[in-house]
Protein backbone atom coordinates (compact mmCIF):
# COMPACT_ATOMS: atom_id res chain seq x y z
CA UNK A 1 0.00 0.00 0.00
CA UNK A 2 1.42 2.99 -0.87
CA UNK A 3 2.14 5.92 2.19
CA UNK A 4 -0.33 8.69 2.75
CA UNK A 5 1.61 12.25 1.88
CA UNK A 6 1.18 14.89 4.44
CA UNK A 7 0.53 18.38 2.77
CA UNK A 8 4.25 19.21 2.60
CA UNK A 9 5.03 16.36 0.97
CA UNK A 10 2.96 16.72 -2.09
CA UNK A 11 4.81 16.73 -5.13
CA UNK A 12 5.41 19.45 -7.28
CA UNK A 13 7.36 21.01 -10.37
CA UNK A 14 11.22 21.70 -9.44
CA UNK A 15 12.20 22.81 -13.42
CA UNK A 16 10.92 23.51 -16.13
CA UNK A 17 13.27 22.31 -19.23
CA UNK A 18 13.05 23.62 -23.02
CA UNK A 19 13.18 21.02 -25.71
CA UNK A 20 12.04 21.70 -28.75
CA UNK A 21 8.48 21.73 -30.34
CA UNK A 22 6.40 19.45 -29.88
CA UNK A 23 7.61 16.80 -27.30
CA UNK A 24 5.77 13.98 -26.91
CA UNK A 25 7.74 10.77 -25.38
CA UNK A 26 9.47 10.28 -22.84
CA UNK A 27 11.51 7.39 -21.41
CA UNK A 28 14.46 7.08 -18.87
CA UNK A 29 17.69 4.43 -18.39
CA UNK A 30 19.96 3.53 -15.59
CA UNK A 31 22.59 6.20 -16.02
CA UNK A 32 20.16 9.40 -14.52
CA UNK A 33 19.02 9.84 -18.42
CA UNK A 34 15.91 11.32 -19.37
CA UNK A 35 14.81 10.94 -23.33
CA UNK A 36 12.58 13.38 -24.35
CA UNK A 37 11.00 13.29 -28.47
CA UNK A 38 10.86 16.54 -30.00
CA UNK A 39 8.07 15.57 -32.93
CA UNK A 40 8.63 18.81 -34.47
CA UNK A 41 12.03 18.96 -34.37
CA UNK A 42 12.60 15.55 -35.11
CA UNK A 43 15.36 15.15 -32.65
CA UNK A 44 15.89 13.64 -29.11
CA UNK A 45 16.52 15.55 -25.79
CA UNK A 46 18.58 14.32 -23.70
CA UNK A 47 18.29 15.61 -20.03
CA UNK A 48 20.54 14.93 -17.16
CA UNK A 49 18.17 14.19 -14.27
CA UNK A 50 21.17 15.13 -11.54
CA UNK A 51 21.54 18.68 -13.41
CA UNK A 52 17.86 19.07 -15.06
CA UNK A 53 19.39 20.01 -18.10
CA UNK A 54 20.23 19.22 -21.61
CA UNK A 55 22.85 17.42 -22.02
CA UNK A 56 22.77 16.17 -25.71
CA UNK A 57 20.65 16.55 -28.50
CA UNK A 58 20.56 13.39 -30.97
CA UNK A 59 18.73 14.04 -34.94
CA UNK A 60 16.77 10.63 -35.06
CA UNK A 61 13.89 10.22 -38.03
CA UNK A 62 11.08 12.26 -39.26
CA UNK A 63 8.62 13.32 -36.15
CA UNK A 64 9.94 10.92 -33.36
CA UNK A 65 6.72 10.49 -31.05
CA UNK A 66 7.68 7.84 -28.51
CA UNK A 67 10.91 6.32 -26.79
CA UNK A 68 12.38 3.69 -24.58
CA UNK A 69 15.37 2.62 -22.99
CA UNK A 70 17.33 -0.40 -22.70
CA UNK A 71 19.76 -1.22 -20.31
CA UNK A 72 21.93 -3.05 -22.84
CA UNK A 73 21.07 -2.41 -25.75
CA UNK A 74 20.22 1.12 -26.23
CA UNK A 75 17.41 3.85 -26.70
CA UNK A 76 14.52 2.77 -29.08
CA UNK A 77 13.05 6.08 -30.86
CA UNK A 78 9.44 5.64 -32.99
CA UNK A 79 9.53 8.13 -35.90
CA UNK A 80 5.91 8.58 -37.42
CA UNK A 81 6.90 11.17 -39.87
CA UNK A 82 8.38 7.55 -42.00
CA UNK A 83 7.72 4.50 -39.67
CA UNK A 84 11.10 4.27 -38.92
CA UNK A 85 12.59 3.04 -35.39
CA UNK A 86 16.24 4.83 -34.67
CA UNK A 87 18.65 2.94 -31.94
CA UNK A 88 20.63 5.13 -29.92
CA UNK A 89 23.78 4.10 -28.29
CA UNK A 90 25.27 4.89 -24.64
CA UNK A 91 27.36 7.66 -26.26
CA UNK A 92 24.19 9.23 -27.90
CA UNK A 93 24.72 8.02 -31.59
CA UNK A 94 22.10 6.63 -34.02
CA UNK A 95 23.35 3.24 -34.39
CA UNK A 96 20.65 1.66 -36.42
CA UNK A 97 17.58 2.78 -38.13
CA UNK A 98 14.86 0.12 -39.08
CA UNK A 99 12.08 0.40 -41.44
CA UNK A 100 9.16 -1.13 -40.68
CA UNK A 101 6.87 -0.37 -43.88
CA UNK A 102 3.65 0.01 -44.13
CA UNK A 103 1.50 3.55 -44.90
CA UNK A 104 2.58 7.12 -43.73
CA UNK A 105 0.58 10.02 -42.28
CA UNK A 106 0.31 13.19 -41.13
CA UNK A 107 -1.69 12.66 -37.73
CA UNK A 108 0.23 13.03 -34.87
CA UNK A 109 0.43 10.27 -31.79
CA UNK A 110 0.58 7.58 -34.22
CA UNK A 111 3.20 5.15 -32.99
CA UNK A 112 4.63 3.82 -30.06
CA UNK A 113 7.43 1.95 -28.65
CA UNK A 114 7.86 -0.36 -25.68
CA UNK A 115 11.25 -2.74 -24.88
CA UNK A 116 11.31 -6.32 -23.19
CA UNK A 117 15.28 -6.59 -22.15
CA UNK A 118 15.17 -9.98 -21.21
CA UNK A 119 14.07 -11.37 -24.65
CA UNK A 120 15.55 -8.13 -26.55
CA UNK A 121 12.90 -7.34 -28.27
CA UNK A 122 11.18 -3.85 -29.18
CA UNK A 123 7.69 -3.56 -29.99
CA UNK A 124 6.48 -1.02 -31.97
CA UNK A 125 2.66 0.20 -32.73
CA UNK A 126 1.64 1.69 -35.99
CA UNK A 127 -1.96 2.83 -35.38
CA UNK A 128 -2.48 3.27 -39.45
CA UNK A 129 -1.40 0.23 -40.34
CA UNK A 130 -3.09 -2.21 -37.88
CA UNK A 131 -0.25 -3.75 -36.64
CA UNK A 132 2.37 -4.17 -34.08
CA UNK A 133 6.10 -4.58 -35.07
CA UNK A 134 8.39 -7.05 -33.04
CA UNK A 135 12.47 -5.99 -33.86
CA UNK A 136 15.32 -7.81 -32.26
CA UNK A 137 17.51 -5.70 -30.81
CA UNK A 138 19.77 -8.49 -29.03
CA UNK A 139 21.76 -11.47 -30.64
CA UNK A 140 23.68 -11.08 -34.06
CA UNK A 141 23.05 -9.46 -36.49
CA UNK A 142 20.29 -6.85 -34.12
CA UNK A 143 17.56 -4.78 -35.83
CA UNK A 144 17.03 -7.26 -38.79
CA UNK A 145 13.95 -6.98 -40.53
CA UNK A 146 10.87 -7.28 -38.16
CA UNK A 147 7.85 -9.57 -37.48
CA UNK A 148 4.74 -8.10 -37.40
CA UNK A 149 1.16 -8.90 -35.71
CA UNK A 150 -1.73 -7.88 -36.95
CA UNK A 151 -3.79 -5.53 -34.36
CA UNK A 152 -6.50 -3.20 -35.31
CA UNK A 153 -5.61 0.43 -34.52
CA UNK A 154 -3.12 -0.25 -32.23
CA UNK A 155 -1.90 2.50 -30.16
CA UNK A 156 0.11 2.50 -26.81
CA UNK A 157 2.01 -0.68 -25.54
CA UNK A 158 3.16 -2.19 -22.54
CA UNK A 159 5.54 -4.73 -21.46
CA UNK A 160 4.90 -6.91 -18.43
CA UNK A 161 8.79 -7.77 -17.57
CA UNK A 162 7.51 -11.22 -15.46
CA UNK A 163 5.32 -12.70 -17.93
CA UNK A 164 6.93 -11.14 -20.87
CA UNK A 165 3.01 -10.32 -22.29
CA UNK A 166 2.90 -7.53 -24.08
CA UNK A 167 -0.18 -5.01 -24.10
CA UNK A 168 -1.20 -2.98 -26.65
CA UNK A 169 -4.54 -0.20 -26.34
CA UNK A 170 -6.62 -0.15 -29.22
CA UNK A 171 -8.97 2.84 -29.24
CA UNK A 172 -11.12 2.64 -32.17
CA UNK A 173 -11.97 -0.80 -30.24
CA UNK A 174 -12.11 0.30 -26.60
CA UNK A 175 -10.10 -2.34 -25.50
CA UNK A 176 -6.35 -4.09 -24.80
CA UNK A 177 -4.97 -6.98 -26.84
CA UNK A 178 -2.71 -9.12 -25.07
CA UNK A 179 0.06 -10.37 -26.81
CA UNK A 180 2.00 -14.06 -26.35
CA UNK A 181 5.55 -13.09 -26.72
CA UNK A 182 6.10 -17.38 -27.34
CA UNK A 183 3.64 -17.02 -30.32
CA UNK A 184 3.55 -13.91 -31.03
CA UNK A 185 -0.47 -13.72 -31.23
CA UNK A 186 -3.06 -12.01 -29.47
CA UNK A 187 -4.15 -14.37 -26.75
CA UNK A 188 -6.76 -12.35 -25.46
CA UNK A 189 -8.64 -9.01 -25.56
CA UNK A 190 -9.25 -6.88 -22.16
CA UNK A 191 -12.54 -4.37 -22.56
CA UNK A 192 -11.75 -1.04 -21.31
CA UNK A 193 -13.54 2.29 -21.45
CA UNK A 194 -13.90 4.57 -24.06
CA UNK A 195 -10.49 5.36 -26.61
CA UNK A 196 -7.99 3.92 -24.41
CA UNK A 197 -4.50 5.49 -25.13
CA UNK A 198 -1.28 5.34 -22.95
CA UNK A 199 -0.52 2.19 -20.79
CA UNK A 200 1.68 1.03 -17.86
CA UNK A 201 2.68 -2.10 -16.00
CA UNK A 202 3.10 -2.15 -12.80
CA UNK A 203 4.56 -5.85 -12.38
CA UNK A 204 5.41 -5.73 -8.47
CA UNK A 205 1.87 -5.64 -8.16
CA UNK A 206 0.69 -7.18 -11.01
CA UNK A 207 -1.69 -4.30 -12.27
CA UNK A 208 -2.38 -3.02 -15.88
CA UNK A 209 -3.44 0.59 -16.25
CA UNK A 210 -5.03 2.44 -19.22
CA UNK A 211 -5.61 5.82 -20.37
CA UNK A 212 -9.16 6.02 -21.35
CA UNK A 213 -8.59 9.09 -23.88
CA UNK A 214 -11.93 9.51 -24.58
CA UNK A 215 -13.99 9.29 -21.27
CA UNK A 216 -12.46 9.84 -17.51
CA UNK A 217 -10.89 6.74 -16.09
CA UNK A 218 -8.16 5.31 -15.48
CA UNK A 219 -8.60 1.50 -15.80
CA UNK A 220 -6.72 -0.84 -13.36
CA UNK A 221 -6.43 -4.62 -14.56
CA UNK A 222 -5.35 -6.87 -12.05
CA UNK A 223 -3.55 -9.80 -14.16
CA UNK A 224 -2.32 -13.24 -13.47
CA UNK A 225 0.38 -14.67 -13.00
CA UNK A 226 0.24 -15.59 -17.07
CA UNK A 227 -0.49 -11.81 -17.73
CA UNK A 228 -4.71 -12.20 -18.64
CA UNK A 229 -7.14 -10.38 -16.40
CA UNK A 230 -7.90 -12.30 -13.34
CA UNK A 231 -8.99 -9.99 -10.62
CA UNK A 232 -11.08 -7.74 -12.48
CA UNK A 233 -10.91 -4.05 -13.92
CA UNK A 234 -11.61 -0.82 -11.44
CA UNK A 235 -12.55 2.17 -13.03
CA UNK A 236 -10.81 5.00 -11.30
CA UNK A 237 -12.65 8.62 -11.67
CA UNK A 238 -9.12 10.82 -12.67
CA UNK A 239 -11.39 13.58 -15.15
CA UNK A 240 -11.96 14.36 -18.95
CA UNK A 241 -9.27 13.24 -21.13
CA UNK A 242 -6.34 11.51 -19.60
CA UNK A 243 -3.53 10.81 -22.29
CA UNK A 244 -0.55 8.62 -20.84
CA UNK A 245 0.29 7.34 -17.58
CA UNK A 246 3.39 5.98 -15.22
CA UNK A 247 3.94 4.64 -12.31
CA UNK A 248 6.10 5.25 -9.86
CA UNK A 249 8.95 2.97 -7.27
CA UNK A 250 5.96 3.03 -4.32
CA UNK A 251 3.01 2.05 -6.83
CA UNK A 252 1.15 5.39 -7.22
CA UNK A 253 0.00 6.32 -10.79
CA UNK A 254 0.56 9.86 -12.85
CA UNK A 255 -2.06 10.25 -15.74
CA UNK A 256 -1.71 13.06 -17.76
CA UNK A 257 -4.75 15.72 -18.99
CA UNK A 258 -4.99 17.81 -21.62
CA UNK A 259 -6.02 21.01 -19.01
CA UNK A 260 -2.24 20.95 -18.16
CA UNK A 261 -2.80 18.74 -15.19
CA UNK A 262 -1.29 15.54 -14.27
CA UNK A 263 -3.08 13.71 -11.69
CA UNK A 264 -1.63 11.43 -8.67
CA UNK A 265 -3.29 7.94 -8.44
CA UNK A 266 -2.47 6.35 -4.83
CA UNK A 267 -2.45 3.08 -5.30
CA UNK A 268 -3.33 2.61 -1.79
CA UNK A 269 -6.68 3.48 -2.29
CA UNK A 270 -7.63 3.83 -6.12
CA UNK A 271 -8.23 7.38 -5.91
CA UNK A 272 -6.89 10.94 -7.31
CA UNK A 273 -4.94 12.87 -4.18
CA UNK A 274 -3.07 15.18 -5.90
CA UNK A 275 -3.43 17.51 -8.93
CA UNK A 276 0.17 19.21 -10.31
CA UNK A 277 0.27 22.09 -12.60
CA UNK A 278 2.64 21.38 -15.22
CA UNK A 279 3.30 23.05 -18.85
CA UNK A 280 0.81 23.04 -21.94
CA UNK A 281 -0.98 20.22 -23.24
CA UNK A 282 1.25 17.21 -21.44
CA UNK A 283 2.29 14.11 -23.57
CA UNK A 284 4.02 11.35 -22.17
CA UNK A 285 5.82 10.81 -19.32
CA UNK A 286 8.50 8.62 -17.50
CA UNK A 287 9.22 7.68 -13.45
CA UNK A 288 12.77 8.39 -12.65
CA UNK A 289 14.31 6.68 -9.23
CA UNK A 290 17.40 8.19 -8.98
CA UNK A 291 16.31 11.79 -8.67
CA UNK A 292 12.77 10.46 -7.62
CA UNK A 293 11.18 12.53 -10.18
CA UNK A 294 8.21 11.95 -12.48
CA UNK A 295 9.08 13.99 -16.24
CA UNK A 296 6.50 15.27 -18.08
CA UNK A 297 6.78 16.33 -22.23
CA UNK A 298 4.66 19.07 -22.08
CA UNK A 299 4.00 19.19 -26.31
CA UNK A 300 2.14 22.64 -26.04
CA UNK A 301 5.14 24.53 -25.14
CA UNK A 302 8.06 22.34 -26.15
CA UNK A 303 9.07 21.84 -22.34
CA UNK A 304 9.68 19.15 -20.11
CA UNK A 305 8.57 19.31 -16.26
CA UNK A 306 10.22 17.86 -13.69
CA UNK A 307 7.56 16.80 -10.92
CA UNK A 308 9.49 16.19 -7.27
CA UNK A 309 7.54 13.41 -5.85
CA UNK A 310 8.44 14.65 -2.24
CA UNK A 311 9.30 18.33 -2.77
CA UNK A 312 9.33 20.56 0.21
Amino acid sequence: MAMTMSNTELPRVVATIPVGPKPIGVAVDVHNHVFVTSSGAHHVSVIDSSTNAVSATIQVGLRPESVAADPQFGVCVANGGNNTMSVIDRFNAVIATVNMGGPLGPPFNAVRVAVDHLMGRAYVTNRLSDRVAIISISGDPSFVVPDFIDVPGPLGVAVDPASHRVYVTQPDFNRVSVIDPATKEVITTIPVRQQPAGIAVDPQRHRVYVANSGFKTVSAIDIAAGGTAAGGIADIDVGAGPECVAVDSRGDVYVTHPDGLVRLIDAGTDSVTARIAVGSQPAGLAFESHSNRVYVANSGDGTVSAIDLAAP
